[in-house]
């Protein structure tokens, strides 16, 4: 049995932290009312889904596949791996919700599919359905929330 509306088909072998999946315990009739608002796109290896420094206020959820985040690194701006996410995680919370700048790069490592979600469909659906865009915003914030706990003890580990 799937944990969200989303059937994860490579959950078993490797997902995201449970403390990264957005609104794992939601029934299949309020992610209905999400997708309903959001729109589906498909990648393949090697796309951009998202650059640094791009302006969209969207948020996407992974649906299938692998993706990894990529930030500018020193003085040159090379992109460097931090960190690789899949199916079940939700990306691009961050420039949704304080509509600044895309903070990284994420590209395709398999093919694969999200839910996007922009501003204004969630505007949209938060007229219609406060109480949804209430749980989805809480949720969003909780894994920003987790992310920066994560990015704390990375700095904690390597500056001394």
């Amino acid at each position: 049995m799937p944990r969200s509306f989303f059937d994860y088909p490579d959950q078993a072998e490797t997902k995201p932290a449970d403390d990264l999946v957005l609104l794992p315990h939601w029934p299949e009739d309020k992610w209905a009312l999400l997708v309903k608002h959001g729109e589906i796109l498909g990648f393949q290896t090697g796309d951009d889904v998202i650059r640094h420094g791009d302006t969209d206020r969207s948020f996407f959820i992974i649906i299938e596949g692998a993706l990894e985040i990529l930030i500018p690194r020193g003085h040159t701006n090379q992109l460097k791996r931090t960190q690789t996410t899949e199916a079940g995680a939700v990306i691009g919370e961050q420039a949704f919700l304080d509509g600044k700048p895309r903070s990284a790069t994420i590209r395709a490592l398999t093919q694969g599919k999200l839910l996007r979600v922009s501003a204004e469909a969630f505007d949209v659906l938060a007229a219609y359905q406060p109480d949804l865009a209430r749980d989805i915003l809480f949720d969003l914030a909780r894994i920003l929330s987790v992310k920066l706990r994560h990015a704390n003890l990375f700095i904690a580990h390597w500056v001394k």
